[in-house]
C-alpha cells in the first residue's frame, strides 16, 4: 500500500477532527501521512521514520490513528493517543467499572453506567469512552442528546470499536 502526504483538503479535515478531540496543539507539529486507496488511514510517524517513507509501510512502523472518510474517525490507538494527551472535552464520556467490562467486550452502554457526560451533547454524536482511570477503552455513537443520554435501563451509546477486540480476535 502506497503512503503520501495529506493534501490541502485533508489537512483541513484532521485538523479540524482534532481541534473537536481537543488534540489540536499535540499533533500540530508531528508527521502524518495517508494511505492512497478507498480506505484512507491516517498514520503518525516519528521524524526518523518519515524520512524513511518510501521504504516502508507506516501501518508497520508508525501508529494509525484514523481513518478519513467524508470526515475523520479515530482509530482505538488513536482513541487512544487523544486521551492521554488530549484537553478533555463533551466528546469523552466515563463510564463505571461494570460497564468498562461490557464494553471491552463489545457491548453497548446504557445510561445509567455513565458517570461523566457533557449534557452538550447531541444525537449522533461520536464519542471516546474512558473508564475511570480515563484511558480509552472504546469509541461509540450517542443514541440520544442531552441529559437524557443517562437514561435508566436504555442503550445510550452504541460501541463502534472497543480496546476488547485484539484479544477476542487473538484466540
Amino acid at each position: 500500500m502506497k503512503y503520501r502526504e495529506l493534501t490541502r483538503e485533508e489537512q483541513t479535515t484532521v485538523k479540524r477532527a482534532f481541534d473537536r478531540w481537543g488534540i489540536f496543539e499535540f499533533l500540530s507539529d508531528k508527521n502524518l501521512v495517508v494511505s492512497e486507496g478507498d480506505q484512507k488511514k491516517i498514520c503518525l510517524l516519528s521524524p526518523a521514520l518519515a524520512s524513511l517513507l518510501p521504504k516502508f509501510s507506516p501501518e508497520y512502523a508508525g501508529l494509525v490513528i484514523g481513518d478519513l472518510k467524508k470526515g475523520f474517525t479515530p482509530s482505538m490507538p488513536g482513541a487512544d493517543l487523544f486521551a492521554r494527551h488530549a484537553k478533555k472535552n463533551q466528546y469523552y464520556i466515563s463510564v463505571n467499572d461494570n460497564a468498562e467490562q461490557l464494553v471491552l467486550y463489545g457491548r453497548d452502554v446504557m445510561g445509567d453506567s455513565i458517570s461523566l457526560a457533557s449534557d452538550t451533547l447531541d444525537e449522533n454524536e461520536l464519542v471516546i469512552i474512558l473508564n475511570r482511570k480515563q484511558e480509552a477503552i472504546g469509541i461509540g455513537r450517542t443514541r440520544f442528546a442531552g441529559k437524557s443520554i443517562f437514561q435508566k435501563g436504555r442503550i445510550t451509546i452504541t460501541t463502534l470499536a472497543d480496546a476488547g477486540l485484539y484479544l477476542r480476535n487473538e484466540g
